[in-house]
């Protein structure tokens, strides 16, 4: 007898607790739905004024976006190994990746890009200081 009572109130407590479940996500449901606090929704009507009025955290000053790591260029030197040129905060990096690790071969500014192209003077050429010939003859 005493366990049929104790499966009884087990099934009673489980019934409960599913049914709250349940009525709370349907009011935050509407709540999300309507565009308003889920707070307030909860409330009654005479205390949803105050859910409005204080926010339930204080709002954090938005935080700058991280730059992006962008991939210049990428060589491969063997089977896994690769020379890869990645560019972060106006720097080029020259970075050898291999299976056991990624170490840092060289570093450049990054050359400036210039928005109004004037043509330029006719002058002696030079040979082009491209970041992944340095690193390879360093390298060697």
């Amino acid at each position: 007898m005493d366990d049929l009572l104790v499966a009884l109130r087990a099934i009673v407590a489980s019934g409960a607790v599913l049914g709250l479940l349940l009525f709370l996500s349907r009011r935050v449901q509407k709540s999300q739905a309507k565009g308003t606090s889920p707070v307030a929704e909860l409330l009654p009507k005479t205390l949803r004024s105050l859910a409005t009025r204080r926010p339930s955290r204080p709002s954090a000053a938005p935080r700058p976006r991280p730059e992006k790591i962008t991939v210049v260029a990428r060589s491969g030197l063997g089977g896994k190994a690769q020379l890869v040129v990645a560019e972060f905060g106006g720097i080029r990096y020259v970075l050898g990746v291999t299976e056991q690790g990624i170490n840092v071969v060289d570093t450049q500014e990054a050359p400036v890009v210039e928005e109004d192209l004037a043509p330029a003077v006719d002058a002696a050429p030079e040979p082009p200081d491209d970041i992944v010939d340095r690193a390879l003859r360093s390298v060697a």
